[in-house]
């Protein structure tokens, strides 16, 4: 097993399982989504820093090549799936164009991402996707021991599926305990590209926090799902779900303290709606502070 460098004491085996699904367009800026979003994922985990690597590359290169060849000069879907357990790491790159399998490997741009792929993966597969398009398949296994991951890193797994949202970019997650990490990073990767002043692009740090420590107490025990929708200087929320009634706790307290920070706080606007049974957050974000970019 390859070592990160941290003491035995701070490790345990994992037992159980995460997943992350990320729904987006194949634009050139979405691979800097995607790694924003495995970087988050590898800081909550600890994952060792050459496996992050590995992960980080290796995706990249599949992103980058729905992004180059997948649609032509167009765009369209593409998802990226993982599923991180004691065994190791577990990701599928889906496109649902004309994919890597009709590009002749020949072209130069396209062997070398295939072959920095099959490298860097334990195994990988290049198979015709259920709907057309591409599968990229890829496994990243570290030893018969399993995966060490930081202590509490994984909650128990899920069988409920995912609630479907519209947006731009849509993340669905599990365990809730990832969400503050994967989200607070992807969130704070599209208000870049956004144009968010220095000043209004801090506060996605504590509002990151506040919706994490909202889906863990009203949580309904499956995957979280965020979807952003993203304009000049504006980001647009939506999580669901949620337990119902549990979207009253987010309202202002009269009597917060000092210098507190809840999440209506650091709204433009927020919002609970009832959605099938549950709730759906709506958080406006919006950079006021032109003058202090």
């Amino acid at each position: 097993m390859r070592s990160g460098g941290r003491s035995d004491e701070t490790l345990r085996v994992i037992e159980d399982s995460a997943t992350v699904c990320l729904e987006l367009e194949s634009r050139p800026d979405s691979v800097t989504l995607v790694r924003s979003a495995l970087s988050g994922l590898g800081e909550r985990l600890e994952l060792e820093p050459e496996l992050l690597d590995d992960l980080k590359t290796a995706v990249s290169e599949a992103c980058n090549n729905v992004v180059l060849h997948a649609y032509g000069s167009g765009s369209g879907p593409l998802t990226v799936s993982l599923t991180i357990t004691s065994e190791g790491v577990d990701v599928l790159v889906r496109d649902r164009g004309s994919g890597i399998q009709r590009v002749s490997a020949a072209e130069d741009r396209m062997g070398v991402g295939l072959a920095v792929i099959s490298a860097l993966a334990d195994r990988a597969e290049f198979l015709s996707g259920p709907d057309g398009g591409t599968d990229v398949r890829m496994s990243f296994n570290r030893g018969g021991a399993g995966l060490e991951l930081a202590p509490g890193a994984l909650g128990a797994s899920s069988d409920a599926e995912p609630v479907s949202l519209p947006g731009d970019v849509i993340l669905s997650l599990a365990p809730v305990t990832i969400l503050a990490h994967v989200f607070g990073r992807l969130a704070r990767a599209v208000a870049a590209g956004s144009h968010f002043s220095v000043d209004r692009f801090s506060d996605l740090y504590p509002l990151a926090d506040a919706i994490a420590a909202h889906a863990e107490v009203a949580g309904t025990g499956g995957p979280i799902t965020c979807s952003i929708n993203s304009s000049s200087r504006r980001l647009e929320l939506l999580l669901a779900p949620f337990a119902p009634g549990s979207g009253a706790r987010l309202a202002p307290e009269p009597e917060a303290e000092p210098g507190a920070t809840p999440l209506a706080g650091l709204a433009d606007q927020l919002s609970v709606e009832a959605m099938n049974g549950c709730e759906l957050l709506r958080i406006v974000i919006v950079d006021h502070r032109r003058g202090r970019d």
